[in-house]
């Protein structure tokens, strides 16, 4: 192996949407409703294919459930609150550093989210390359995006190990040639000797 790919969510950030949004105090039918509306609806994923502005994804959301009009302003407006650093990224960044490898992301992220959080993301600096759904229109798992990030970078599949939290992602990189891991926490402390 001479190539890492990272997902960037739930891998080298925490994208905690659950604590984010119980710090607005809802009552419980309030704070389920709008988790349905937002963070757990399909049109999450028009932002991270990056085909709409914010207040078109913005105004999805509010469709979604109109009576919280009020509610889901307030809590799109403090998003970035969602992203979370992680306390082994670095560490674990400089392990694959140390030993040569070629580090890349691949990330179904939004534009809006994106320009939240990229004091968060800094890390990124460091990298190689990498690429943002909503950079080239389309998400993971769909075998596009993985495409354009390998022949973008000159990426052998053969030669590279991809680590996102979500089975169906790492699959599609399988399917690709390369070898897909489903993140957990555990195992970078592992590699770190934690």
């Amino acid at each position: 192996m001479k190539t890492v790919i990272f997902d960037i969510g739930n891998v080298l950030v925490d994208y905690d949407w659950e604590s984010y949004l119980r710090t607005f105090h809802y009552e419980e039918k309030i704070y389920q409703r709008i988790a349905d509306a937002v963070f757990r609806n399909e049109d999450w994923a028009e932002g991270d294919i990056g085909r709409i502005s914010a207040e078109e994804w913005l105004e999805l959301f509010i469709e979604n459930a109109p009576d919280l009009e009020t509610e889901i302003r307030q809590v799109f407006a403090g998003l970035e609150g969602t992203i979370v650093p992680l306390s082994y990224t670095e560490e674990w960044i400089e392990y694959f550093r140390r030993q040569g490898f070629k580090l890349y992301y691949l990330s179904n992220y939004s534009s809006d989210l994106y320009q939240r959080t990229k004091d968060k993301l800094a890390f990124l600096e460091g990298f190689d390359g990498g690429i943002f759904s909503y950079e080239v229109k389309c998400i993971k798992p769909d075998e596009k995006i993985y495409r354009i990030l390998l022949e973008r970078y000159s990426i052998d599949p053969s030669d590279a190990v991809f680590y996102d939290d979500r089975p169906e992602n790492a699959e599609a990189a399988e399917r690709l040639g390369m070898k897909g891991v489903v993140f957990h926490k555990d195992i970078p402390l592992q590699m770190l000797g934690k």
